[in-house]
């Protein structure tokens, strides 16, 4: 091999090293130093294909107010190194601005073209922090700085600035024309980033006969509106007839479906969350004028903008509520209680607002994605999205007061945490309740009982299992826990990724036996009504206690081990087997909650509807009743408990099992039960 070659080759090597991170300055810099200046390069279509739609969206012959190619401001950001610029500026257009935030493409580019293009524009600046005023263009031409942006590990928070920056510096009338790949997280981002007050339609870019093997280029138009209006987005792909691959383009049909269907449903007067953004353009009327009885449900803060995003609610009092004690007041809601009526519901969000005295009330519903952060970081990440949403004559100078439910929790310990490959995030914590229910304050002689609860974090605000703790009957004390975790020498091993923040007090973990969850006692009443059902049978259970007759049962479901363990207790006839399918929590339901089999409580994973004997128990019109003309004794028992990932498995499978099975009919009408 030659010099040169080996050089090409050794150029080749080290081109291809500086592609590793798009977003990366000094990448692209290595990019363009060791490619040159002379050796364009072409993200996606070429000219040739490009220039009828591209000039077609450039000049609209067929409007009066069409701007004349010489005069219309076109800016072209992530300019790299292709010729795009400079054929459009040979079709007529003068007015080309050029921006990198490569310093070495943009000393190339404007050596290039000093001498046959001197009136383009050349920039070094970032794309996604421009330093151009208010609707300086006319048109903005993206050719793949979006999708370079959209780095999937990296999140939207790049694409959201840059975009964000698009919609700031274009005029009425001006439009914003991307060429992208149209992959599924960028779409994702595009389409609702220009949802109110835009025009949008998207196109095929034609492959060249030597391409039919590659991804298909699409443009994406985005005209701004002078009127906050939402349309549909018109597309003239035919994925029949589409060269691109198959995924790709159904990925796209599939995306484009997906945002016309909200923006139908918007349109239509559904339930509609609305971005900043789209409040800010008057989409719901002049935020800055106080209107009685509006309410507004809405997004706020955004990756690159705030620490978190936000669920929120804004609503002007309504008429003859005053007199006031603040103009603009925010409230906030954990998430343990976001689901409540009082927070969930219009008319309880209501009270609200007049009990808060406030003219107009920002309520924020908090959830899982911001439990580690306190509130003074929450308040300082809210106060500037807050600030866009008073009314007109507030007084700058004036504080905002920040007012919070309290989230029923007097005292909280972390005691485990941990991430199950099947289950996801489940948390293990020790809490006393501000208030209780007084028939527990009676039974465990004490206003401070503390409740064990386990939580899958998948599920917001939804505790899954709760117990409460005691010493050989009597309630315990947080400074109980506290003072046993420095005894605690033994640490039971996990699987799945652990992030331990306490210790147990359950005897598993070495503390005292005086220490325990109280299976004589249901904490959740969730598992009170599943208890409640068995009133429906109770004359069948009498018989079978008084003849000495073992029913067996399966609980679908394990969760903190709780329901089965009462029903271990309380009905000695019973032989139950419980099924689930995470040994996580199977883990955590023994470590944390004394769970324990013998010889009549079996754990088991199961393998399928095979190992479950199913009858007499139907569910018929709503109630449970025993099959007529069955011994109830004689038979075993099926119980269906829980709602969560196993029970939805077993439920399927019980649904396939072949009709020859005996009373194959009681497992597809099981099947049928609603859990949630």
């Amino acid at each position: 091999m030659g010099k040169k070659q080996q050089k090409k080759v050794q150029n080749q090597e080290e081109l291809l090293k500086t592609l590793g991170d798009f977003t990366s300055k000094e990448n692209w810099d290595s990019f363009f130093t060791i490619r040159g200046s002379d050796n364009a390069f072409e993200w996606y279509a070429e000219w040739p294909q490009l220039k009828d739609p591209l000039l077609s969206n450039l000049i609209i012959p067929s409007s009066n107010d069409a701007v004349p190619a010489k005069e219309l401001q076109i800016l072209v950001p992530g300019c790299g190194n292709s010729k795009l610029s400079e054929y459009l500026y040979d079709e007529g257009f003068r007015n080309i601005t050029n921006v990198d935030f490569s310093k070495v493409v943009i000393s190339d580019m404007l050596r290039r073209n000093i001498r046959s293009r001197p009136a383009m524009k050349w920039r070094v600046m970032d794309m996604t922090n421009m330093q151009f005023a208010n609707e300086s263009f006319g048109a903005i031409l993206d050719k793949g700085g979006l999708d370079a942006l959209m780095e999937p590990e990296l999140g939207s928070k790049l694409g959201t600035q840059y975009l964000s920056e698009v919609k700031r510096l274009l005029k009425v009338g001006g439009r914003f024309i991307c060429l992208t790949l149209a992959e599924s997280h960028v779409l994702a981002l595009l389409f609702p980033k220009f949802r109110y007050g835009w025009k949008m339609g998207i196109h095929p870019i034609a492959l060249k006969p030597s391409d039919k093997s590659s991804l298909q280029t699409f443009m994406v138009v985005a005209e701004k509106e002078s009127s906050p209006a939402l349309c549909q987005i018109l597309s003239s792909v035919d994925q029949s007839s589409s060269n691109g691959p198959k995924n790709q383009v159904h990925g796209l049909f599939q995306a484009l479906e997906d945002e016309n269907k909200i923006r139908a449903d918007y349109s239509s007067g559904s339930d509609i969350t609305y971005a900043l953004e789209d409040l800010k353009i008057g989409v719901e009327g002049n935020l800055a004028e106080l209107r009685p009885s509006r309410r507004v449900q809405l997004s706020l803060g955004e990756p690159g903008v705030s620490l978190f995003c936000y669920r929120a609610v804004l609503l002007d009092a309504q008429k003859d509520s005053g007199p006031f004690a603040y103009h603009c007041a925010v409230f906030l809601v954990p998430k343990t209680r976001a689901r409540e009526w009082l927070f969930s519901s219009e008319e309880g969000q209501w009270v609200v607002v007049e009990s808060s005295k406030a003219a107009r009330l920002i309520m924020i519903l908090l959830d899982s994605s911001h439990s580690n952060a306190s509130m003074d970081d929450i308040q300082k990440d809210l106060s500037p999205l807050i600030m866009q949403l008073v009314p007109g004559d507030f007084d700058a100078e004036a504080q905002i007061p920040f007012m919070a439910a309290s989230d029923g929790i007097k005292q909280r310990k972390i005691v485990q945490e941990i991430t199950s490959p099947l289950t996801g995030p489940i948390i293990v914590d020790d809490v006393i309740y501000e208030k209780v229910d007084d028939n527990i304050s009676r039974i465990f002689a004490s206003e401070d009982v503390i409740f064990r609860r386990l939580t899958f974090q998948r599920t917001e605000s939804l505790v899954q299992s709760e117990a409460v703790l005691s010493r050989e009957g009597s309630p315990i004390s947080i400074a109980d826990i506290n003072k046993k975790i420095g005894q605690s020498s033994s640490k039971s091993k996990k699987k799945g990724n652990q992030k331990r923040s306490g210790s147990s007090v359950s005897s598993s973990d070495g503390l005292s036996n005086d220490l325990k969850v109280d299976h004589s006692y249901l904490a959740s009443s969730y598992h009170t009504g599943i208890i409640s059902g068995f009133t429906l049978i109770s004359s069948h259970l009498d018989g079978l206690a008084s003849t000495g007759g073992m029913v067996r049962s399966v609980v679908i479901g394990l969760g903190a081990g709780l329901l089965p363990m009462f029903l271990h207790k309380h009905l000695t006839f019973a032989e139950i087997k419980v099924l689930e399918l995470d040994p996580v929590v199977v883990d955590l339901a023994r470590d944390y909650f004394d769970f324990r089999d013998d010889e009549r409580l079996k754990n088991g994973s199961g393998s399928g509807p095979d190992t479950v004997n199913v009858v007499p128990l139907i569910w018929y019109h709503g109630h449970w009743q025993v099959e007529s003309g069955r011994t109830f004794f004689a038979r075993p028992t099926f119980l269906v408990h829980g709602n969560d990932r196993a029970s939805k498995k077993w439920r399927r499978d019980l649904a396939e099992t072949p009709s020859a099975t005996p009373h194959a009919n009681v497992l597809m009408v099981v099947n049928d039960i609603d859990l949630n």
